[in-house]
Order: structure tokens, then sequence, then C-alpha cells
């Protein structure tokens, strides 16, 4: 007879791991106190991932030996020969169906089994999901020496939970694909040289990338006031404010749903940040306030519009110091500016120049940044994003 009131409490843990990973400790261990203390091994590998030991949980089993257990699961356990449909549906031992071998007469039993004492009986085994007929997610329970038999309430209580994880092993693999490509996204941003700023309906920050943080954080021109990106100058800021509030309403209420477009000056006297404010077209869940609602982009020509020069390099055939006089003229530098900060003379600097001009195919300074910036030059590299 099944315990009702531990297969709830079972499937409430089922449902919090979707959510807290790290819950599946709790859960496995929850299984195990109710089994009279066997050891359990659960792993959550996702559909094309290789096995690795950041897949598996367990209890009552020594990590020492998760390496000799990865080795089987690619070279196939015991069990994974099976007709795997036997325990998709419910919690079953192999047992069951396996020919008539002693599980001590496997490489398995000698390498994993025997020298954590777990008793010489094949595991209780439930398939969650498998991919091309081969385990993908699971759940093994080892009975230990001495512990006590499975008995026919033991499986039923288990059965009972077949359904919740299927639908949570579902759920975790999208939660986990959703959360890739957030980071996948977010990187991407990251490597842009323009700044990115995602904002809430009420026109709070949600999210920056790399270019926008160095822009708030210098405060110059643009700043942060209450969540909310801010101009310095109140009469801009008003601007600002003003297109913010439009942007982030329902797009679909608005004649021009593109956005808009303002410059931004800045107290240093370098050159203005031109912004453009805009609302997400995407669709979203009607009353809810916190996803976001608009963009803000912000240009910074004076900023570091080239980390490396490696790129240059590469795709124009420069020198290093070639390289570096395009990164420094992209960012507004003129060239006696140049020249004084790389302490070299004016008819250097021109020479190079010159030799760039050359190997870009362009004949003004103008033409040579345009080419330079709407290039891939600019995109930043992964270990500086």
């Amino acid at each position: 007879m099944i315990d009702t009131r531990s297969a709830l409490q079972l499937i409430e843990r089922i449902y919090e791991a979707v959510i807290e990973p790290d819950s599946w400790n709790a859960f496995i261990q929850d299984v195990s106190d109710l089994l009279g203390g066997p050891a359990i091994q659960m792993s959550l590998r996702l559909p094309d991932a290789v096995p690795d030991l950041d897949t598996f949980r367990s209890v009552g089993l020594d990590e020492t030996y998760q390496p000799a257990f990865i080795k089987h699961v690619i070279e196939g356990l015991p069990w994974g020969s099976l007709g795997n449909e036997t325990y998709e549906a419910r919690f079953g031992s192999a047992k069951d169906v396996l020919p008539n071998r002693p599980v001590e007469e496997t490489a398995f039993y000698r390498d994993f089994m025997e020298p954590q004492g777990l008793a010489a009986d094949w595991p209780i085994i439930h398939m969650i999901a498998q991919e091309a007929g081969m385990p993908l997610s699971g759940i093994v329970i080892y009975r230990r020496n001495g512990g006590r038999e499975f008995e026919v309430d033991d499986l039923a209580l288990l059965d009972s939970l077949v359904p919740h994880l299927s639908r949570a092993y579902a759920l975790h693999a999208q939660l986990c694909r959703t959360r890739h490509e957030r980071e996948a996204l977010a990187e991407v941003t990251d490597r842009l040289p323009i700044g990115v700023i995602m904002l809430d309906a009420s026109g709070r920050i949600l999210h920056t990338n790399r270019s926008a943080s160095q822009i708030l954080r210098a405060e110059d021109g643009l700043t942060l006031d209450r969540g909310r990106p801010a101009a310095v100058d109140s009469f801009e800021n008003r601007d600002l404010q003003e297109k913010i509030n439009r942007a982030v309403k329902d797009p679909t209420r608005r004649a021009d749903p593109g956005g808009e477009v303002m410059i931004i000056s800045r107290e240093s006297g370098r050159r203005a940040l031109s912004v453009m404010v805009g609302p997400l077209l995407v669709v979203r869940p009607e009353h809810v306030t916190d996803e976001a609602r608009a963009i803000l982009f912000i240009a910074d020509t004076e900023g570091h519009q080239i980390d490396k020069t490696q790129n240059l390099e590469t795709l124009y055939q420069l020198t290093h110091a070639e390289a570096e006089l395009v990164r420094l003229i992209s960012e507004g530098r003129s060239l006696e500016q140049v020249a004084n900060e790389r302490c070299v003379t004016i008819n250097t600097v021109r020479s190079q120049l010159k030799q760039v001009f050359s190997k870009t195919d362009t004949n003004r300074q103008g033409e040579l940044v345009h080419l330079v910036l709407s290039g891939v030059a600019a995109i930043r590299q992964v270990e500086d994003a």
C-alpha cells in the first residue's frame, strides 16, 4: 500500500528541483530514507550532452568511483542493452529481464559496486529519458550489503513518482536550454562595442552589456537615477525620460514603434553620446511589469572601439604599429594626438597612415574609420567580454 503522505512529499521535492536543482540531492536522500538507506544514483544528462561528473547526483556512494561509473556508461552499462521502454513506465530490477547471469560476474560489479559495499543484487532502475535507445536520465538504486530487501510497496511508491519525474526532467531540460540561450545572448551583447540597456515597464534597468556598464560607471553624460538611465544635463534628461516613457508603453498603440534618437552632451568635453530608445516588439504577458519592455542603445565614438589590434593586423595585414594607429584614429584621436601619445613624429604617423590606406584600399580617414567600425574588428574577444 502506498504511503500517500510520503509520495506527496517526494512529488513536492521533484518540482522544487525543477527551479532549484540542488533539491534533487534532498529528493534522492528522502527516497533512500524511505527505502531503508540504499545507495542511489541519479543522472540528469541533457540531450546531446557528454556524460560527466556534473550530470550525476548520488547519496551513499563514494565520489572517487564516479569515473569508473562514467566509463561503464560510455562503454555500456550491463542493463543498457535492454529494451529501455521496460523501465520508462516503472521502476524495476534488471534481474526481471536479464538472462540468468549473476551481477557479480560483471565488470561493473567488480569496478563500481563491490568496492563500495553494495550487495550482489541487480539494482532497481528507472529510465526517466533516453536518446537513441540509450539511457539519458535515470535513477539507479543499489541495496547495500546487509540492507533490507526491496518490497512490493517500495516499488509501488516509486512507480507513483514516474510521471512526475518525466515532466520534471522535461522542464529541467527546457530551463537549461533557456538558461544557456540567455547566457549566450549576454555574451553576444557583451562583445558589441555599442552599449545596450534593457528596460522594464517602469523604465528601470534590467540588463546592461559591458559597453553600457562602462559608460554608466564613467558618469560622463549618462548616469543612473533610482534605477533608470538618466542624462546629467537636466534639459537633456527631461527629453530622455520622455522618450523612455513612450518606449516602455505598448508599441501597438504608437504610430512609430521604431524608436527615437538624441544626443547627450558630456561634462568632460568629449564627443557627445548618441542614444536610441525604442520598444521591444516581442509579445509579452499581460500585467507583467518586470520583463524587458524597451531597449536603449548608446554609441560612444570616443570609447574603446577596438580592444585589441590583432584582428586588424590579421584582416588587413597591418603591422602592430599601423593597427595601433587605426585603433586610436577610430576613437577620435587626431594625427597630432596619436603622435604625442605614441611618442613618435607626425611624419612617422603620416607615413604609417599612408601604408594603412594602401593596405585597406581606402583614401580618407573617415572612409578608413567607417570600414573598421562597420566590420568585425570592433567585436570584442571572448576573454575581454
